[in-house]
């Protein structure tokens, strides 16, 4: 082979391997934008719960709280039939829900408990209920502002007798472990294929340059 042709032959070599990075590159790019174009956008708002503690009457009562609209029932376990002294969810982890839902406190067992607040997001406004009782009583709240509301039983509080709720738009726990891409699926296999196409074409130029693409008969 002459070294003009030689020249020629790794000069167009390395013109496609460049045509190729720009081309994935150009890919990628466009994943890229399609990522963007997907997650924007506004957050819309949040009510805040305006009601209180319901009215007791004959061992139960009904909150008033806020106003969520349609959204589900859960129940809470104010001790055990054993008289275990927890929130049942809510002690060894919080309760996840979504905004709207209303929880419903049933008491358990024959000690006296209440529903103390601690902590709660700015704008909301539970109250808990701060009487004591015993079985059978209930008590309700519909929990409408995201954030993390924590409560204690008074007379327990130092036995562990404490409680979380977390209201988040999903209305559950967060992934652990690892990690949630926010990137569609289009865009995943977009980036993948760019990815690949660019390892393919660097290593083709690199193959071409160390060897100089003279496939000549061997003597």
């Amino acid at each position: 082979m002459s070294d003009s042709e030689d020249g020629v032959s790794r000069r167009g070599i390395l013109k496609t391997a460049a045509a190729g990075t720009v081309t994935a590159a150009g890919v990628a790019g466009a994943a890229t934008a399609q990522e963007d174009t997907t997650t924007a956008g506004g957050d819309s708002g949040n009510g805040t719960t305006t009601g209180g503690n319901g009215t007791a009457g004959n061992g139960t009562t009904t909150g008033t709280g806020g106003g969520g609209g349609g959204g589900e029932t859960v129940t809470v376990n104010v001790s055990t039939g054993s008289n275990d002294l927890i929130f049942e969810p809510g002690t060894s982890e919080p309760l996840y829900i979504s905004p709207g839902t209303t929880v419903e406190f049933v008491w358990k067992g024959s000690l006296s408990h209440n529903v103390a607040v601690q902590s709660q997001p700015s704008g909301a406004s539970w109250e808990g209920h701060e009487s004591l009782e015993v079985a059978p009583f209930t008590y309700s709240h519909t929990f409408d502002t995201l954030g993390e509301y924590e409560y204690v039983c008074t007379p327990h509080e130092s036995q562990g007798m404490v409680g979380s709720i977390v209201v988040n738009e999903s209305g559950e726990a967060p992934v652990t472990g690892g990690y949630e891409t926010i990137l569609p699926d289009s865009a995943q296999t977009l980036g993948v294929a760019a990815t690949g196409t660019m390892v393919s074409v660097l290593g083709l130029a690199y193959f071409f340059l160390k060897y100089g693409g003279d496939y000549g008969e061997l003597e």
